[in-house]
């Protein structure tokens, strides 16, 4: 079998598989959709067709890892002492999604410890403490 075709054919039915997981969740088929919120930001919310994109990335990313097809050098005529194998690019693939998950989670930490911080800043000019003189009203 060539090496396209079977990664055609992996790419195919991790597809699938996304399609079966949209199919199965509780917010079924949804088509994708550009929502505005209040601030003027859009969010693309990419509906079933994600889970479609994930299936087949996350496919190749498990072929590439853990099967046979992870072995397969892929020829390069400008490098030819540069033996590059399916499985070094799904590994490739695989920490770029990673990565990019740890940067995106950490700077939304980072944004989270801020808004606490400011939150925390502005309650205490509202909340008034011991120290503070009270109000004797009549």
């Amino acid at each position: 079998m060539a090496t396209r075709y079977a990664i055609l054919l992996i790419t195919a039915f991790g597809m699938v598989g996304g399609f079966i997981n949209a199919f199965l969740t509780d917010q079924g088929l949804t088509l994708p959709s550009l929502d505005q919120l209040r601030n003027g930001q859009k969010i693309l919310r990419p509906g079933f067709a994600g889970n479609v994109i994930v299936g087949g990335v996350t496919a190749i990313i498990l072929a590439g890892l853990y099967s046979p097809l992870g072995a397969v050098e892929i020829g390069t005529r400008t490098a030819p002492n540069l033996h590059l194998t399916i499985g070094s690019l799904a590994a490739a693939l695989l920490s770029g999604i990673g990565g990019a998950r740890l940067l995106t989670q950490e700077v939304e930490n980072r944004y989270t410890e801020l808004i606490n911080k400011r939150l925390a800043s502005g309650l205490k000019d509202l909340v008034p403490t011991e120290d503070s003189p009270k109000d004797e009203g009549g």
